[in-house]
């Protein structure tokens, strides 16, 4: 994983990546710190050059984003000295605060502490050795519970004296910078075969939209997140960094490779990483560069500003794919026949390889158990065999259905090459959870008014909780005018639920959008409280 924040600025951005230590790093480790550092182009200031450079972290902890301006001479590395900063925060379009400041020693800092208090306070403290980690000799702290989510962060600074505070630079320098902080958000699906799972996603850029969905049909996670498409903004975005983190459970998406879609292109597969390294999760990480992005731009219309992610295996099911949490062996998964079945034999292929060789398949001692529903129903021991590969015959039980976990274990006598890849016995397919016909009638009678609000929200809220129409759940609004009766819940109903919605049951019922595109309507109604899915 890549712990360093993506910054988006006016024209050249350096990354500081300790990416060997990263490479074995645990999930919950990588998320926290980072080094973003960036150099603005020389300006004149007298007879001189100088530069601004922007630093920025998370320290001493995940609560605090710390910032920091230094204005400095070129030739030299010198810092220049008595500067008069401007410093304005934008952030999603709204000002949240701006200071003007003097630096005896040219730099200043910034810390942007996550409270919960509504209202933003901005302090100018003396700073101490432990003070920032950034440098200066003042700070100024500004507090906020806006500051806890991450994205991208709009500065506008304009520096006024330089070199001495009687110096005043007509015109000013004059820098917009954008620094964009990680933020993770977390959905939670319940999936017909491996029941609930928690996926994550960690954006480096910009905060996601609330649209994130789950196709079952397609096995494919979509979300999207504002962008300016426009060749100005791409020129300034050195790089685009999404993580999609996946549940080890969820044996779907434990497969070799996943493609992406990008406003509905195809992204080359090359800006498509995994890492396994993890005992818990996979991470899949989604990085386009400024080239990738440019060539997107030339083949999107209209410049929607947003970008509209779509990820997804990009092979067939098989075979699955893990590493062992010492991160020295890779292991393929797959057997036959593929649709297993209580009662019947299924025969496991495996492939254990090295994984420093890529395709470099080994023979090690190991040993394989399968579990279901926390119980040990068998184990074995074997060597591997380098040439065709191993294999195991198993007799599923009668009585096992659902989620079976092979468990690979003290590959090659370490107590750390451990591995797990979840199947599934009798798999139920998505064609047999389809949506009644009927149910598209209801909404169409709703959509042309001919039932009333309340018998809709009624008998949807029915379907879901029943598991015939599969909602994958989303997070409910903590907005107070979140009603919890059903009935006013249906009298507010107008005010509350945009025309699209009811246009989506019309377009539905007439077969001119799909069922994933009405479902993401329904979502929408679970997440604003107006459906409820206990």
């Amino acid at each position: 994983m890549f712990a360093c924040f993506d910054m988006k600025c006016q024209y050249v951005l350096c990354f500081s990546l300790m990416a060997c230590i990263l490479l074995f790093s645990s999930i919950s480790e990588s998320y926290g710190h980072g080094l973003g550092y960036e150099i603005m182009p020389p300006e004149m200031l007298g007879s001189k050059l100088v530069s601004l450079e922007i630093s920025s972290d998370t320290w001493p902890d995940e609560y605090t984003k710390e910032i920091s301006f230094a204005l400095f001479e070129t030739d030299t590395g010198v810092a220049v000295k008595n500067v008069t900063y401007f410093v304005m925060l934008t952030k999603q379009n709204e000002v949240l605060f701006d200071i003007t400041s003097q630096r005896d020693d040219g730099i200043f800092v910034l810390k942007l502490h996550t409270t919960e208090d509504d209202q933003i306070t901005v302090e100018e403290e003396d700073s101490n050795f432990f003070g920032s980690l950034l440098g200066g000799s003042k700070i100024v702290n500004v507090k906020g519970n806006v500051f806890g989510s991450g994205g991208l962060y709009d500065f506008k600074v304009i520096i006024t004296t330089g070199d001495d505070y009687s110096n005043v630079l007509s015109p000013p320098l004059d820098y917009d910078v954008g620094i964009s902080f990680l933020d993770k958000t977390s959905h939670s699906i319940n999936d017909i075969n491996f029941g609930q799972q928690k996926l994550s996603v960690i954006t480096y850029y910009e905060l996601i939209n609330a649209d994130f969905a789950y196709d079952p049909t397609k096995k494919m996670i979509g979300y999207s997140m504002p962008f300016d498409w426009s060749e100005k903004n791409i020129l300034v975005t050195s790089v685009m960094h999404q993580e999609i983190i996946i549940p080890k459970t969820f044996g779907d998406f434990m497969v070799e490779s996943f493609s992406a879609k990008v406003n509905g292109f195809q992204v080359p597969d090359d800006v498509i990483t995994i890492d396994d390294f993890s005992a818990e999760n996979r991470v899949v990480h989604l990085v386009l560069n400024q080239n990738d992005i440019l060539e997107l731009s030339k083949k999107i219309d209209g410049f929607p500003n947003k970008m509209d992610f779509s990820i997804m295996p990009s092979a067939d099911n098989l075979p699955l794919t893990t590493m062992t949490e010492n991160a020295q062996f890779k292991i393929n998964l797959s057997w036959k026949p593929q649709n297993i079945k209580s009662g019947s034999t299924t025969t496991f292929f495996y492939e254990i390889f090295d994984a420093f060789y890529v395709d470099r398949q080994v023979s090690v001692r190991h040993d394989l158990s399968i579990f279901h529903d926390g119980k040990e129903i068998a184990r074995t021991s074997g060597d591997g065999v380098v040439a065709a590969g191993t294999y195991v015959e198993f007799d599923v039980p009668d009585d096992v259905n659902g989620v079976m976990t092979l468990q690979f274990e003290n590959l090659n006598g370490s107590d750390l090459a451990n591995a797990i890849l979840p199947v599934v016995v009798n798999r139920v397919s998505i064609d047999e959870t389809s949506i009644p016909a009927w149910i598209k009638n209801n909404a169409g009678w709703w959509a042309t008014d001919q039932i009333d609000d309340s018998s809709f929200l009624q008998g949807i809220q029915y379907l879901i909780q029943e598991g015939i129409m599969i909602i994958p759940p989303t997070e409910s609004s903590d907005d107070s005018d979140v009603v919890p009766d059903a009935g006013q819940r249906a009298q507010v109903f107008d005010q509350r639920v945009p025309a699209w919605i009811k246009n989506n049951a019309g377009w539905w019922a007439t077969d001119q959008i799909d069922d994933i595109t009405y479902i993401s309507g329904i979502q929408y109604l679970v997440s604003i409280g107006i459906i409820e899915v206990s």
